[in-house]
């Protein structure tokens, strides 16, 4: 917790008044951020929205790339011999995520679920604006296509209604 601090060197006290409660994630929280670094399966996420507000502490969360199939496995098309295009992540792409865990003095998040993964991105390539097709984006200046774990509200409307709220 953050606060003001009053000695009293008479009663050799010293007494702590809160100013501002410190916020940090707890399980089940909805994160927003930007990939930050890149390692193996894994990812940092810099959280910049905690539970739709501004979260300004500079806390990361790791989440794992992999997701899970239908199937219960972890890809099943890949053990049946099927080639298929490896989901794209890239420093920069904003994600969002939810705390499923706050073991090892770090926040886990998970970005399986449907309303999670990338809600935007730009264009690798040219830097341009990207637009979502299936479970893919494609850049309107450049046509490059990725596949990526898009969350169903993937576009820049979710960026617009973040900073409208400012909370």
């Amino acid at each position: 917790s953050l606060g003001k601090k009053e000695y009293d060197f008479k009663k050799r006290q010293v007494v702590i008044e809160i100013i501002k409660q410190a916020n940090f994630p707890k399980i089940g929280d909805v994160i927003v951020g930007y990939i930050e670094m890149l390692f193996g399966s894994m990812i940092s996420i810099r959280i910049l929205y905690l539970n739709n507000r501004k979260f300004s502490s500079g806390l990361s969360a790791i989440a794992s790339t992999r997701i899970a199939s239908e199937s219960g496995g972890w890809n099943s098309r890949r053990d049946r011999g099927e080639r298929r295009p490896k989901l794209v992540y890239r420093v920069g792409d904003i994600v969002r995520g939810r705390i499923f865990s706050l073991m090892n003095s770090s926040a886990h998040a998970t970005i399986s679920d449907k309303d999670l993964g990338i809600v935007y991105c730009i264009c690798f390539i040219c830097g341009g604006d990207t637009v979502k097709s299936n479970n893919t984006v494609k850049c309107i200046e450049c046509g490059m296509m990725e596949e990526k774990k898009l969350a169903v509200d993937f576009g820049k409307e979710v960026l617009s209604s973040l900073a409208k709220k400012r909370g």
